[in-house]
Order: structure tokens, then sequence, then C-alpha cells
């Protein structure tokens, strides 16, 4: 018995179905209430469409800017790495001259002791 009452809910499943259909398909309303039902869902697919294709073509804009930035950012990093260099390349030329000249003169004031010292034992 629970199978006949289960093939007859079937059965008027399909019948409503098939009523359904045929309403749709097989009536001038039917169909009027078909096609304005898919151009509602061809207008909204047409929309989403074109909202992404904007949202592409914003993320698109946007990485090409963080990308010009980027790079505009690293060339100023690298110009200002460039000239803390040479600036701290002079300094320490700077200094090696100074330190050679300072070296100079200390071995030019030890040799005028060393000749002064000299000069004064050969008086004794």
């Amino acid at each position: 018995m629970s199978k006949r009452s289960s093939l007859a809910g079937f059965a008027m499943m399909g019948l409503a179905a098939g009523a359904a259909a045929w309403y749709f398909f097989g009536t001038k309303d039917g169909r009027k209430c078909l096609d304005k039902a898919m151009e509602t869902f061809n207008d909204f697919s047409s929309t989403v469409k074109e909202k992404a294709s904007e949202g592409m073509e914003r993320a698109s804009e946007y990485a090409d800017k963080a990308k010009s930035k980027a790079k505009k950012k690293y060339a100023e990093g690298k110009e200002k790495l460039e000239d803390t260099a040479n600036t701290v390349k002079d300094k320490a030329n700077r200094l090696k001259d100074d330190a050679e000249d300072l070296g100079r003169k200390a071995a030019h004031s030890a040799s005028d002791l060393a000749d002064d010292a000299a000069n004064k034992a050969n008086k004794y």
C-alpha cells in the first residue's frame, strides 16, 4: 500500500510539472511570462558581467598605479643610496689624505728631533 501511495505522489508531481510546462510553453500568456523571465535573467547576467568587467579594469588600473609608485620609490631610494655612498667615499678619502699628511708631518718632526739630538750630542 505504501508503494502505491508513493507512486501516486510521484505521478501527481509529474502531472503538476507537466501542467506548469504546458502553461509556460503552451499558452500565449505563458510564453510571454517565460520570455519576460528570460529577458530579466539576461539583463541581470549582462549587468553582472559589466560590473565584473568594470571591477577588473579598476583593479588593473590600481595595480598599474601601485607598480608605477613602487618603481618611482625604488629609483628615489637607489639615488639616495648612491648619493650617500658617494658622500661616505669622499669623506673617507679626505680622512685618508689627512692621515697621510699627519704621518708625513710626524715623520718630518721625528727626523728633525733626531737631527737636533744628534747635533746636541756632537756638541758634548
